[in-house]
């Protein structure tokens, strides 16, 4: 047989990092290859690069489609593990014949069967007979189990039958009995049920009641009844059992126990019985006597006799003479030579078939848990029901049907068995020769040996490829063809019939390779069929192939445990027996062993390992020692120099579950000095790598690595290392903290945004102290700024700076410390204010998982803020912030005024606060889109008035006290209407919220308030005394009361009296210094750490408080306490769930090509339908520009109305789709073609913010919409046409710093299809560069100007070039493959001498640039001759709204601008493609309408200066959109009609007339 092939890996590039096409060129091995295949590659590749999609892994798509399958499919979740697995000690054999003496109730036939056990006991004495028949039985019963202890008791009397079944009982204790029972010499049983034994001189038949024997031998017990009428025993013996199971059960109630049975229950027996009651047992002389026992014990015999008798051929004379099938006889076949035991033997090749017959036709037939109690607990069991399906089927010809309990289905007439009767078949057809042969040696006249003749069985070669034909065909079809089904039904999958004999073949050596292949094919298919295999019993055979030294297994054995372990981990102890888990270790080591075979997809294979051991590790200790043993650590950071990101994810990982809560794998990355080889992976491309690199380090720093369904606390940092001072470890923990941040916190992947959010969530736990000072220095410092920059500075205000610089200073000039200490602190204090800034900036994050953890961390910070000592500083912000909220009548307007003016903008609930509070979720702050920017007294306050960073820190992070303190308003007017005018708009459409992609762990990532609930178990002093500290005056009624600062605590939902009780308890004790709380919180983080390092504990224990007033700040304390009062301690560190997400890799099929890459799929077809249709649409285009250039543009093509002003308009290049936004956050889908409105969504970014530039992205194939809003943050849309189901793919924050300036031109970007750059500049001194691929942020590009960019647009599809307008009539050309910023500007063009508002860059390498700017002049030029413009339009009195250029035809339009005193808008469309004698193609006028100049509009254009996007041409048609500015928001379509003739002279002069048709 040839070599099979090796494993088809074929890596699904959904789940990497990198872009694949929509569009796959067909393989060329599908193809015989023909001249000129490669120049048609070389020609098309252009276009498969343009195709390529950004945004499309599986990270963007939400819940993986393998998990929702393994969620929705029943069989996965069933046990495949045996939760007992009893075992069959003692067998007893009660042989009652009573030879000579025939029973007075049965009548025999003349002739009869006579042989028991295959002997004729008329042929011998009887003693002797009886006894040989024993002999025997005991021998066929040692062929199903050697193990077994089994005994013959001969003609039995009643006596010893009960002596004898006590004893059994008593021997296996709880362990199972066979009891056996041939009753061929007695009479039939009852129809009670009871069968007959003898009394001791054999004169008398004695019955036995079942509930007797039942007494005897106890439970577990199997039963085997070889009689006539052995149904009666049966139908009775579960009566009898119910009854002594209702007995025990009223005895252990009585007893006072309520845990159910001590033993097995008597109904659980398990029964085989030869017929049913009213049949007696067939006495053919053909047959043995006890047929039923023959089919038991020897069914290899008892088959082969009955295929020779029933052989239709031999019984209708329909054989050769010459046949040597014609030769056989019943005789013959019992000399079948060789062993059952040995499989390349005649005898135990067909024993082998017939084992794997028997078990696919019993897990094809029965219930699977019927299966595993029968076929997969104990080996005697699985044998006797085994060979009980061949009793079915011979008995049944006899028209006798044998009987069980459990009922089984009656399965003698499966398919199968006609390919067990043609391995018989095939083999009886050699018998005769065999046998001649084995005579003709033994009689001294032929040296061959028998077997070395004998040709084995195709039967298992046969199956294998009927199995691979399933794989390759049959795998997914039922998905396919089943009827549609009901709404959380699943598809019902048919298993191939195969598997189980698969199963066997892994016992044979030749064909145990292909085996192992086709099974790793299946497991690939999903969950569901890794399950089946586990089930049906492939467990043990991968488990004793790890000791297999054959070197070819390994990738495929790799294979098969990667996904068996991705489905069910709890098989970590299994791989640490017999140490099975260096068979993996020894593939990933760097170094491998000399011998080792070299394996294909290797990286691969070395990724799978490394997930294996990772497994291993996870939350079990025995795994990580001896994974640290084997020196794993090594082999994973020399791994990560690979340039693979899969392997670099799973070793940072298996990394990370290494040091997991284990103190001696995390000492070895302090000592191995390899950090800087982690660190680099937080640069990597691979956005999966960066995401790994921060897990591991959050479980360096403490973060738990348990699943997230598991409640494991996490905490304790690095533990306790002992080899590092304290200062070493403080430097490292929070070192590694702010290496991460800066590495990563503007990555553009909202993954790695929430691991970065979880490792400082780790510091913060351990070192709050410092980050209360560091938060507390940051708001005095914001405050002294807000104060400075609002110019209205009280007398008091003027030393809120002086009293952080006094803190310090005096905190520096403590004289127990060195100056270099004192130096070194500040250091600390600085980068831990760094970090507070950073998780300030995430907490409004615009991806709500990242902002709702990042807001956890902050309200911990600030809820010990506000329980700290700083509120007793004299001349502190936040000690005046607090005696403003302890008068309620004047709440409103005090704290409403001090934070907003500490910030600019900030983000409430709805204007003014009104005095009543109360405590909310931060979640409704951060997800209710429906705030108002306001400067403190409730007017708008200025877009970009101040820095957008302290704008995001102060006001929107700190959310002004509505996350500081959970405030929000209880009965504010506007609550109830809180999307002020965006829904009153609409009334018919629905505005629809788009959903978050499902990240990692984002089932346990919600908001978690921070603040104790009435279920969080209190710690309470050690006596009612030390109460009196600071601020504890809530705590002395314990849990009753819930806690003294009523205001954080988010069990309060009603009005609360905050003001009168703890708050001014709390701010009439005695102030303090700020420099002693400083020294006091920091001194006690080191107190925190000294006692982790003391108890030399694991990380995962943290402190219990038990010691010192039980952890709590003592009378008069400046600190926290170890133990905070008024927070819950395990809210944090946060838990990640990336690993979970990670190992979803791994449990969906990797083999199979994705449907897209599959020719003749649905989704393939349909892209390469799309693919043509785009290509038809360009082309038609192209044959249309010239016409367009020259002709008439006033033939309108339809009015959409959108209901709002249509701020900004996309048109998708091939679909008929257009994007409309308003000026709030909505956007508007529409069908151009026919009008309608296909959705409408909400952009969801913060109010009085508004979307500044749409895109549509990857438009070749699955299209997502790019949004970019002035607060700087990008949103990226998927199934943006269809209601409800839009879903952001991913945002990030693009704009770092915005730059005050007179007019803002909001955010603007340029999308580049082929590089998947993405360009953003606006109020900034920069453009800065996105890439796609890698999802970050790749270098800022200066502008090199004096003032805003205004206009941008990129040089498609090459993407080397772009051009930038500015706010001073600045026109530069930029160079983006320049490294140097003096070569970055290749022109630069100062004609222009007021704002631009348009520039474009002709695509397709024409070198026009055109501009235009407000006061109405617009400029052509060749970037080639920066001197002189080709054509220029010169300023007019009514200036320029908008300018737009069609993308390839040079045809251009532009909207005047709009004044008080306007009512019409006129719109000018002029062609240059003669750029020296342009032709005016179009003039037409606009009406407005008259409430444009409303005041209700006014806050739309203050400050905040719209692009030219309300008015745009569609990419490939000749058509252009202009934004009507009435009311109703009116958005007027216009069209140049081709006509076919100019056409087909553009084809006759290009010598294409392929485009007719589409005209």
């Amino acid at each position: 047989m040839a070599e099979p092939p090796s494993l088809p890996y074929a890596r699904d590039e959904g789940s990497t990092s990198q872009p694949h096409s929509a569009y796959p060129p067909y393989p060329a091995e599908a193809y015989e290859p023909h001249e000129g295949f490669l120049d048609e590659v070389e020609e098309e590749h252009i276009e498969v690069a343009a195709a390529l999609q950004y945004w499309a892994a599986k990270r963007h798509r939400g819940k993986g489609k393998a998990k929702e399958e393994e969620d929705d499919d029943p069989s996965t979740k069933t046990p495949w593990r045996l939760r007992s697995k009893l075992k069959t000690v003692t067998a007893g054999l009660f042989i009652c014949l009573n030879i000579g003496v025939d029973p007075p109730d049965i009548v025999k036939t003349n002739p009869c069967a006579k042989t028991e056990c295959w002997i004729d006991p008329t042929q011998l004495p009887s003693n002797k007979a009886i006894e040989a028949i024993g002999r025997n039985l005991h021998q066929q019963f040692e062929t199903l189990n050697p193990k077994v202890k089994y005994k013959a008791f001969l003609d039995p009397s009643i006596e010893e039958t009960k002596k004898q079944s006590i004893n059994m009982r008593r021997s296996s204790k709880d362990e199972r009995v066979v009891f056996y029972y041939n009753g061929h010499g007695v009479p039939k049983p009852t129809p009670s049920g009871e069968i007959w034994v003898f009394n001791k001189n054999y004169t008398q038949y004695i019955p036995v009641s079942l509930y007797d024997l039942q007494e005897w031998l106890g439970s577990p017990c199997i039963y085997v009844w070889e009689c006539s009428g052995a149904g009666n025993i049966l139908n009775n013996f579960a009566k009898s059992a119910e009854r002594r199971d209702n007995e025990a059960k009223t005895a252990q109630t009585q007893a006072g126990h309520t845990d159910g049975l001590p033993g097995t229950p008597y109904s659980e027996a398990l029964h085989l019985a030869a017929c049913s009651a009213n049949q007696i047992l067939p006495m053919s002389p053909d047959l043995p006597a006890d047929l039923f026992t023959c089919c038991l014990t020897s069914p290899i015999e008892t088959a082969l006799r009955h295929f020779v008798l029933q052989d239709p051929l031999r019984r209708n004379g329909g054989l050769d003479p010459n046949d040597p099938r014609s030769r056989i006889t019943v005789d013959m076949v019992m000399r079948i030579p060789g062993d059952l035991k040995d499989r390349r033997t005649p005898l135990g090749e067909l024993s082998w078939i017939f084992t794997a017959v028997t078990d696919t036709i019993a897990w094809l037939s029965f219930p699977r848990d019927v299966f595993n109690r029968l076929f997969r607990q104990d080996l005697l069991v699985a044998g006797l029901f085994r060979n009980f399906l061949l009793a079915q089927r011979i008995m049944s010809a006899y028209h006798c049907t044998p009987t069980s309990i459990p009922e089984i289905p009656s399965a003698h007439n499966h398919p199968l068995w006609h390919s067990w009767d043609l391995a018989v078949d095939a083999c009886l057809a050699q018998l005769p020769e065999l046998l001649d042969l084995e005579a003709a040696r033994e009689a001294g006249q032929s040296n061959v040996a028998p077997l070395s003749v004998y040709r084995p069985s195709t039967f298992f070669a046969q199956h294998l490829q009927a199995f691979e034909v399933w794989l390759q065909h049959g795998g997914a079809v039922p998905n396919r063809l089943a009827p549609k089904p009901k709404k959380d039904v699943p598809i019902p999958r048919s298993p191939p019939e195969q598997l189980p004999i698969v199963l066997q073949v892994l016992l044979s050596q030749s064909h145990r390779l292909r085996a192992l292949i086709l099974i790793s094919r299946f497991v690939d298919l999903g969950p569901w069929a890794v399950h089946l295999s586990l089930s049906i019993g492939i467990f043990p055979y991968v488990q004793k192939l790890l000791a297999s030294p054959a070197v070819e297994l390994k990738p495929v054995l790799i294979y098969i445990w990667a996904r068996i372990l991705a489905i069910d981990r709890t098989c970590q102890v299994d791989l640490l027996r017999d140490s099975g888990f260096t068979y993996f270790t020894q593939i990933l080591a760097p170094f491998p062993q000399a011998g080792s075979l070299v394996i294909p997809n290797a990286n691969e294979h070395r990724a799978m390992s490394a997930f294996i051991l990772s497994i291993l590790c996870r939350n079990f200790k025995p795994g990580q020692t001896a994974c640290l043993g084997v020196q794993v650590f090594d082999s994973c950071v020399a791994r990560l120099a690979e340039d693979d990101w899969l392997l670099k994810t799973w070793c940072l990982l298996c990394i990370s579950q290494l040091w997991a809560d284990y103190d001696e794998a995390k000492a070895l990355f302090m000592q191995s000095q390899r950090q800087n080889e982690l660190l680099a992976a937080l640069r990597s491309t691979a956005v999966e790598v960066r995401a790994a690199a921060l897990y591991a380090f959050g479980t360096l720093l403490g973060a738990s690595s348990a699943p997230v369904e598991m409640d494991a606390k996490g905490g304790g940092g690095t533990g306790a290392q002992l080899g590092l001072s304290d200062i070493q470890q403080l430097e490292i923990e929070a070192g590694l903290a702010f290496a991460c941040m800066m590495s990563v916190k503007e990555d553009a992947s909202p993954m790695v945004r929430k691991e970065l959010v979880v490792v400082i969530s780790c510091v913060v736990r351990e070192w709050r102290g410092w980050l209360v000072c560091a938060a507390w220095a940051y708001y005095e410092q914001e405050v002294a700024i807000a104060s400075a920059e609002s110019g209205n500075k009280s007398a008091k205000e003027d030393n809120v700076e002086d009293v952080v610089a006094e803190a310090l200073d005096e905190w520096t000039k403590n004289p127990d410390r060195q100056p270099h200490e004192h130096q070194h602190n500040l250091t600390l204090l600085s980068s831990f204010k760094v970090l507070f800034e950073t998780l300030l900036d995430l907490s409004v994050d615009p991806h709500t998982e990242v902002a709702l953890m990042a807001s956890t961390v902050v309200d911990y910070i600030v809820a010990l803020l506000l329980d700290s000592a700083f509120t007793r500083v004299k001349g502190s912000a936040i000690r005046d912030l607090l005696k403003k909220q302890s008068r309620p009548k004047a709440l409103s307007r005090q704290i409403s005024t001090a934070f907003s003016d500490a910030g600019g903008s900030r983000i409430t609930s709805n204007g003014p606060i009104p005095p009543q509070m109360q405590r909310s979720n931060t979640a409704q702050s951060i997800n209710g889109n429906t705030s108002t920017n306001t400067n403190g007294n409730g007017s708008p306050s200025h877009p970009g008035s101040s820095n957008l960073k302290r704008n995001s820190s102060v006001a929107n992070a700190l959310r002004s006290l509505a996350t500081m303190t959970g405030f929000i308003p209880s009965d504010s007017p506007d609550l109830n209407n809180s999307t002020h005018s965006q829904n009153s708009q609409d009334t018919s459409f629905k505005v629809t919220q788009p959903s978050t992609p499902t990240y990692p762990g984002s089932n346990s990532n919600g908001y978690k308030s921070p603040y104790p609930d009435s279920t969080h178990e209190r710690i309470l002093p050690d006596t009612p005394g030390s109460t009196s500290g600071p601020g504890t005056s809530g705590l002395a009624s314990g849990i009753n009361q819930r806690g003294h600062l009523g205001l954080l605590n988010n069990s309060i939902r009603s009005k609360s009296n905050y003001g009168t009780t703890s708050l001014l308890s709390k701010l009439d004790q005695s102030l303090v210094k700020a420099s002693n709380v400083l020294e006091a919180l920091t001194q006690e983080d080191m107190e925190r750490l000294h006692y982790r390092r003391s108890r030399n504990s694991e990380a995962n224990q943290d402190e219990n408080g038990r010691f010192g007033n039980n952890g709590l700040a003592r009378l008069n304390d400046l600190g926290l306490g170890i133990v905070a009062k008024e927070v819950k301690d395990d809210v944090l560190p946060l838990r990640s769930g990336f690993f979970d997400w990670a190992m979803e890799y791994f449990r969906e099929p990797q083999m199979k090509a994705p449907d897209a890459d599959e020719p003749g799929s649905t989704t393939y077809n349909e892209q390469a339908w799309k693919h043509l249709r785009n290509e038809a649409m360009v082309e038609s285009s192209r044959a249309a520009e010239g016409y367009a250039a020259t002709h008439v543009w006033n033939v309108e093509a339809g009015t959409l109305q959108n209901d709002s002003w249509p701020l900004q308009m996309a048109f998708h290049s091939y679909d008929p789709v257009m994007a409309v936004t308003d000026d709030a956050d909505n956007v508007c889908i529409w069908d151009w073609q026919t009008k309608k409105r296909l959705n409408k969504f909400s952009n969801q970014n913060i109010a009085g913010s508004s979307i500044s530039s749409v895109h549509f992205i990857n438009e070749m194939a699955s299209s997502l919409m790019l949004t970019a809003s002035t607060e700087g943050s990008v949103r990226i849309f998927r199934d943006y046409e269809t209601p409800n189901e839009t879903a952001l793919a991913s945002t990030f924050r693009a704009v770092s710093e915005i730059h005050p300036v007179a007019h803002s031109s909001g955010v603007l970007t340029a999308w580049e299809q082929q590089k998947g750059h993405l360009l953003v500049g606006g109020d900034m001194k920069v453009v800065r560069l996105w890439d796609a691929t890698v999802e970050r942020h790749l270098r800022d590009i200066a502008t090199q100007a004096g003032a805003n960019l205004t206009a941008i647009s990129s040089d498609e599809p090459e993407g080397n070039v772009f051009v930038a307008g500015f706010g001073d009539g600045v026109v530069r050309l930029f160079d983006k493959r320049a490294e140097d910023a003096g070569e970055v500007v290749l022109r630069t063009w100062r004609q222009h001498k007021i704002w631009i508002q348009s520039v474009h860059l002709q695509r397709g390498s024409m070198r026009e640039l055109v501009t235009g700017s407000m006061d109405g002049e617009v400029r052509v030029w060749d970037v080639r001759k920066p001197d002189e413009p080709l054509y220029t339009i010169p300023r007019r009195d009514k200036g320029l709204m908008a300018l737009a250029v069609h993308t390839g035809a040079p045809v251009l339009a532009r909207t005047t601008a709009i004044t008080s005193h306007s009512t019409r808008q006129e719109l000018e469309i002029t062609g240059f493609s003669d750029p020296l004698h342009p032709i005016k193609l179009a003039k037409l006028g606009i009406p407005l309408s008259p409430s444009y100049n409303n005041p209700y509009h006014n806050h739309r254009t203050t400050g905040f200066m719209p692009s030219a996007s309300s008015l745009v041409f569609h990419p490939v048609e000749m058509m252009i959109a202009a934004g009507g500015f009435d009311s109703t928001g009116t958005v007027k379509l216009f069209k140049c009609p081709t006509p076919k003739a100019a056409i087909q002279t553009w084809e006759q002069m290009n010598g294409n007339a392929s485009i007719s048709s589409y005209a």
